[in-house]
């Protein structure tokens, strides 16, 4: 698959996941206010979550290995670690993005662990948070002045 191709797939899937984002954190929430014991079923809906991430993940690495910016970006670390664009998309964005799916599946795994306590899911809300945080800081927003790229292409 080429660089435009890629590059579509990535802008677009990039809603689905925002959306799944949304609805797990939502759900996280509810079913830590309601004090919910995590069953496989709680699991097997976390795993659904973490498959659409991962997924990105993939369509993502794919995308940075033909990347003129971020090949241009490890020619010359020294000197393109100055200009913002370059450091984003060779190296930023690639490394917050990978970090955040990386941490959403350690700890679906642990949650798996901890099938059939109640605590699990209030592990999973503070955990989630500060992965979301992590990945929402990370997307080049159109409305972003230091990296701005269109939300759709």
């Amino acid at each position: 698959m080429d660089f435009s191709t890629l590059i579509v797939y990535h802008s677009y899937y990039r809603w689905i996941v925002l959306s799944a984002m949304l609805l797990q954190i939502g759900w996280i929430f509810i079913e830590h206010k309601r004090k919910s014991i995590f069953t496989i079923y709680h699991f097997r809906i976390l795993l659904l979550f973490t498959l659409i991430f991962n997924i990105q993940l993939l369509i993502g690495w794919l995308l940075f290995t033909q990347s003129t910016i971020a090949h241009g970006f490890w020619e010359n670390i020294s000197q393109n670690i100055k200009n913002r664009q370059m450091r984003f998309f060779g190296l930023e964005h690639v490394s917050m993005m990978s970090l955040g799916i990386i941490l959403s599946n350690i700890y679906t795994i642990l949650a798996y662990r901890k099938r059939n306590q109640k605590e699990v899911f209030t592990y999973l809300w503070k955990r989630y948070l500060i992965i979301y945080l992590i990945i929402l800081s990370s997307i080049p927003w159109s409305f972003s002045p230091l990296t701005s790229r269109p939300n759709f292409r």
